[in-house]
């Protein structure tokens, strides 16, 4: 109750007009909020990705929350279908606003302030190796088993393919036995949580986005932005960011070997590579804070 009555204290001091809510607690406030004291309030609930866990009690408050909130942003237009399906959404009251990746941190420019070769033997890796990067939470559904099994078929004819995996999650214990089982230990690093994420793209040859499902994919657009190809499982949220053989690579879902396949290609043809580096660049013009903020003000003026 005394967040409520803060709450309504700030707004009613700054002339607040648009409570902008993300995620659950804060959709939650936004609701109450509107119901107890701001009728004249608009509210715009913006949805990241929580809608495909398929939770009974979050698709029901926001189904019973339509009467209230005004706008409901998606971040692709798989969650906009995503929130139709699971939460009953009307359709003329969700707008697409895709994420931005910041390009003024992200770009190719950015790796002059590291030396390629320093980088990569600090990161257990040489000059010559071929080197795929995975970025993201040691969860079953990030898809990091299927690409280290992807590993294992490569490594048999290939000793130079290395995988570096950066990140932390319920499932790594499974995942460093997987490498043992493997004897991968020495094509296979964990690095844990990486401060420095310039660096490290800096070190990557592609990255790898193996999930079973996403809402919409930001690590692939910031490989993009560095220069780094990509490769990413062909399911909604990605393929919707990524144009197959065009601005990326996309194989099918769990399938290790399809993966193996399309890291095979990447890593042999150098004109591909070269292709999917330039057609990113491109590609990542298109989710740019600039961008982002434009079709933000316009939607904070239509509602």
């Amino acid at each position: 109750i005394r967040s409520l009555l803060e709450l309504k204290k700030l707004i009613k001091e700054k002339k607040i007009d648009i409570l902008h809510c993300h995620l659950g607690k804060s959709i939650f406030f936004g609701i109450m909020i509107k119901i107890l004291f701001g009728k004249e309030i608009k509210l715009i609930v913006h949805e990241h990705g929580r809608i495909f866990k398929n939770q009974f009690w979050y698709n029901y408050i926001l189904n019973k929350s339509q009467k209230v909130v005004n706008l409901y942003l998606a971040n692709s237009k798989t969650t906009k279908k995503k929130l139709m399906e699971n939460a009953g959404i009307s359709k003329e009251k969700i707008k697409v606003l895709y994420n931005f990746v910041d390009i003024e941190k992200f770009n190719p420019n950015a790796l002059k302030e590291y030396n390629r070769d320093i980088q990569r033997r600090k990161l257990g890796t040489e000059k010559n190796d071929f080197v795929i990067g995975f970025v993201g939470r040691l969860v079953k559904i990030k898809g990091c088993m299927d690409l280290i099994k992807a590993v294992n078929l490569l490594v048999k004819k290939n000793k130079k393919i290395k995988l570096l995996v950066a990140g932390e999650g319920s499932e790594k214990n499974e995942l460093v036995n997987l490498t043992k089982e493997f004897n991968l230990e020495k094509n296979v690093r964990f690095l844990g949580y990486v401060e420095d994420i310039k660096g490290f793209y800096n070190c990557l040859d592609v990255v790898v986005i193996p999930s079973h499902w996403e809402s919409f994919g930001i690590v692939g657009l910031e490989a993009q932005a560095m220069g780094v190809p990509v490769i990413a499982s062909n399911v909604e949220g990605l393929n919707e960011i990524i144009r197959d053989k065009e601005t990326g690579m996309l194989f099918k879902p769990k399938d290790e070997k399809d993966l193996a396949e399309k890291i095979k290609l990447v890593c042999k043809n150098i004109e591909l590579r070269k292709k999917l580096i330039k057609n990113g660049l491109e590609n990542v013009k298109r989710y740019t804070l600039n961008e982002y903020i434009t079709k933000l003000n316009k939607i904070y003026k239509m509602v």
